[in-house]
């Protein structure tokens, strides 16, 4: 694992801390990016943003991108179109499913994706309850969500973190806990 991606996990490890409990201790403040480039940037450049773009309206446009990312998001699910939803991810992707399961890389999750969209016997609400975007680095959307199948309804809290890079949103993270009410 890289130390990129031992960084974006801390960071959005320490974000989902802070969107839950309200504090998170050394966590950095909503829209301060990030002084750490990823794999493969220039210093001063954030998601391949440069700096210059940033400061003239850039992040207003990466949060209007995330605003549209997180729509494909939920339509995608809404729609089971694992296609889409898959072209979201990112390389290093991480998916926590209810019950503790872990997928880890794209691989993993798109296939999890694609098997669980062929399905048809369950609804999944998506209700966006909190986003955050760090500049051009760093977001997250908490859902408060219902997943219902055979079973019975299941209310989750869902938090999916994302990281910008060469212009676009990926998921990083996509954690899902089941909300016991």
């Amino acid at each position: 694992m890289s130390i990129t991606t031992l960084l974006s996990t801390a960071l959005a490890t320490a974000l989902g801390a802070a969107v839950l409990t309200g504090t998170a201790a050394g966590a950095v403040p909503l829209g301060v990016p990030l002084a750490v480039p990823l794999a493969g940037q220039a210093a001063g450049q954030a998601g391949g943003v440069p700096a210059s773009e940033r400061a003239h309206g850039g992040d207003r446009a990466c949060e209007r991108r995330f605003d549209r990312a997180v729509r494909t998001y939920v339509e995608a699910t809404d729609e089971r179109d694992a296609r889409t939803f898959n072209a979201l991810l990112h390389p290093e992707v991480t998916a926590v499913l209810p019950g503790g399961a872990t997928l880890v890389g794209r691989t993993e999750v798109a296939g999890f994706i694609e098997g669980f969209f062929a399905r048809t016997e369950w609804t999944q609400t998506l209700e966006v309850r909190h986003t955050a975007v760090a500049g051009c680095d760093t977001a997250l959307v908490l859902f408060d969500s219902v997943y219902t199948d055979g079973d019975g309804a299941v209310p989750l809290a869902i938090i999916i973190t994302w990281t910008y890079e060469r212009g676009q949103w990926q998921v990083l993270v996509d954690q899902n806990t089941v909300v016991s009410g």
